[in-house]
């Protein structure tokens, strides 16, 4: 990722909104003017900021350039409510605690989410906001808490951890950014199975041969499906 983007989006975890616009403007000015997801990033700052006129401006130049801009249309909609220039607005990224996207070796993994849904629904997230992981058959979807649908991870992160989960371990989730059609999770591991002590949850290594070797193996076939047919989650239809 773009280092300029990286610190853009670090700012704004910080809650530091003039300097997410600073460095957002230098993304417009030395790379792209016209770049959607630096636009984006400048409104949501503005509206954090209580200012609604800049951000309506932002969101209405955001639309100029792509008519169909699901989020800056929405996001437009509803500030057109406020008629003042500051109004303070209060969303979920306000109260996100500063050591939450800390990375741990071993315990934290940054992903970004395949297959994700449509912006009616992306759109409503928010940087902070806690998700669950519920477990199919082949993946492990990501759901807000209304049980809809996000995206799933990754095909190695769901394998990897299909197993985990299975001996015991569990894991909280948050939203760590959304841009356009990109869904980027935080995974952290809040517990371990005293089975899986010596076994990080996100090393790539050869140690995961020795946990399969070590998993109690099923007597038929017909049983190893029936336990790849559960599901943590209420039942649904796979996406």
């Amino acid at each position: 990722m773009n280092q300029n983007i990286q610190n853009a989006i670090n700012a704004a975890l910080e809650n530091n909104w003039e300097e997410a616009i600073k460095i957002n403007k230098l993304i417009l000015h030395s790379e792209n003017e016209n770049d959607l997801d630096s636009l984006s990033r400048i409104a949501f700052a503005h509206t954090q900021m209580g200012e609604i006129d800049k951000a309506i401006k932002v969101y209405r130049k955001i639309l100029s350039l792509d008519a169909y801009h699901f989020i800056a249309r929405k996001n437009l909609d509803k500030l057109k409510s406020f008629s003042n220039k500051k109004v303070f607005l209060k969303t979920d990224s306000q109260s996100i605690p500063k050591d939450l996207f800390i990375e741990e070796a071993g315990k934290t993994k940054t992903v970004n989410l395949i297959n994700p849904s449509p912006a009616s629904i992306t759109s409503g997230l928010n940087i902070g906001q806690e998700v669950i992981l519920c477990t199919k058959k082949n993946t492990i979807e990501v759901r807000n808490q209304q049980k809809e649908f996000i995206g799933a991870l990754p095909d190695d992160v769901s394998f990897r951890l299909k197993g985990y989960l299975k001996f015991g371990n569990s894991y909280q989730v948050f939203i760590k950014n959304v841009v356009k059609n990109t869904v980027t999770v935080f995974i952290r591991e809040i517990s371990k199975s005293k089975k899986l002590r010596n076994h990080p949850s996100f090393f790539l290594c050869p140690e995961f041969n020795s946990l399969k070797k070590a998993a109690p193996k099923s007597k038929s076939k017909k049983n190893k499906t029936q336990r790849d047919q559960g599901s943590d989650c209420e039942p649904d239809s796979d996406e």
